[in-house]
Parts: C-alpha cells; sequence; structure tokens
C-alpha cells in the first residue's frame, strides 16, 4: 500500500546544539513540531482552516530516540508520515536522516484533536484530506514510563517564562525536555548525550505559573515528574549517553 509523507531538509543551527556541539532532544522536537505544522499547511490545514472548526491538535505523548546524535551544521533530511485516528490519538512517525542516507534519530508522536469550544478530545478529526492519512503507519517507540515513587529528590520550583511558551500561551511541547535536562544533576548531563526519552503531557503549564519538578533514578536512566497546583503536569523518562556519537 502506498505510503503519504511529507519531506523537508532543516540544517542544526548553533542556537540548538548543546556544548558538545550536539543536536539538544528539545531542538528535535521543535523540527518535528515545525514539519508537522508544514505538512497540515501544504495540504491546506492552516491556522485558518482549524479556526473555522473550532479545533486544535495538542501532544498527548511521545518519545525520541537518537542512533547517532547530529552535530552543529549538519543538514538533515526529516520524513513525516500520519497515520488516521484511532481511539482520538494521531500517530505520527517522523525519521532523520543524514547525508549518507543513514537514519540518525526517530521521533514517534501521538497527536489529539481537541474541540476548543466544548474544551474536550475528539475521537475522529471530522474531515478527511486526500493524499494526507495513511491507513497504517509503520515503526513505533516505546511510549511507556519506567516511573518512580519512591526516593524522589526535589529539583526546586520551574517558572514558566515568555520564551519558553508556544501559540496557546502554554509550556511549549519540546521545552518540557528542557526543563526535565535542566532539573538534572550537571554530572549526569556531562556524562553524554540525551539518547532516548519519552514524556507524557498531562496538564498544561500556563505562561508565568510555577511546577515543581522532581526526579530520581529508574530503570536505565531517570525519572522527571512535574507538578502544577498540585497536579501532575508531566512525566519523563529519559537515558543519557548510551550510544557512539
Amino acid at each position: 500500500m502506498e505510503q503519504f509523507f511529507y519531506t523537508e531538509t532543516m540544517t542544526v543551527m548553533n542556537a540548538d546544539a548543546d556544548f558538545r556541539s550536539l543536536l539538544k532532544p528539545s531542538a528535535l522536537l521543535r523540527y518535528v513540531e515545525q514539519i508537522s505544522t508544514d505538512h497540515a499547511r501544504a495540504f491546506g490545514m492552516d491556522d485558518q482552516f482549524f479556526k473555522d472548526r473550532g479545533v486544535t491538535f495538542l501532544v498527548g505523548k511521545q518519545a525520541l530516540k537518537f542512533d547517532r546524535v547530529p552535530q552543529r551544521a549538519e543538514t538533515l533530511t526529516l520524513t513525516s508520515r500520519a497515520q488516521v485516528s484511532k481511539h482520538g490519538s494521531v500517530k505520527r512517525i517522523t525519521t532523520l536522516t543524514d547525508a549518507e542516507g543513514k537514519e540518525v534519530a526517530m521521533v514517534d508522536c501521538r497527536w489529539i484533536v481537541a474541540s476548543l469550544a466544548e474544551g474536550r478530545i475528539l475521537r475522529e478529526p471530522g474531515w478527511t484530506v486526500e493524499n494526507f492519512w495513511n491507513d497504517t503507519v509503520e515503526g513505533e517507540l516505546p511510549l511507556q514510563l519506567h516511573k518512580c515513587k519512591d526516593g524522589l529528590t526535589s529539583a526546586g520550583e520551574r517558572t514558566v517564562h515568555y520564551s519558553q511558551c508556544d501559540l496557546n500561551g502554554h509550556l511549549n511541547n519540546a521545552f518540557y525536555l528542557d526543563l526535565v535536562c535542566d532539573a538534572l544533576p550537571l554530572e549526569v548531563m556531562r556524562k553524554g548525550p540525551v539518547t532516548f526519552a519519552s514524556i507524557n503531557y498531562h496538564r498544561e503549564i500556563p505562561m508565568g505559573e510555577t511546577a515543581e519538578v522532581f526526579y530520581a533514578p529508574s530503570a536505565d536512566g531517570w525519572y522527571v515528574i512535574g507538578k502544577h497546583n498540585g497536579q501532575t503536569s508531566f512525566e519523563c523518562y529519559l537515558e543519557v549517553g548510551k550510544t557512539n556519537v
């Protein structure tokens, strides 16, 4: 069966690299967010399209995996495929390949469609776009979290600032990973780059408000949880320094 996909090339900018000159995990998620938006716009699903229908796409959960972390100034080809909504979730797989055509990273993102007027999740988008949706998209990443309830250490409160917010005035989904990486001790982050991360978004954090972040070692990596107004806002599991770069 023919697979419908969308592709773009992007170059790792200086601002998207860490102190090793390697692509930050949050930047990878921003690249995927951008190609997802560009894909939709290319098929007529622009801001006005969603405004007319009173809906918006939100990220429910996503995971990323690096086989090799790209370097600053490296040009990458992103290829993204979207699957029809199943049980209220839209699966989008985006792969990144280098100049030699080798896959260096993958992002498995699960989008949900929300009604702005009713404030609820829709099981189906309510529209079809020819050659946009695939019946099935192959590939996936582990989206389950290695949770840890005991031994959590507080990394303190984090305020959501202007520069971290999305179009809705909430913490952008990609910047949660910056929050997570900043919460971990520096000796952990100095061991190597993030090679895997899975994050679940439970409740949005509005601009100007704070969340307390906690962390603990778990499985082969780290479990990080953020709480806003006494409720869980997000949970993340990530692994650091487990691949050659």
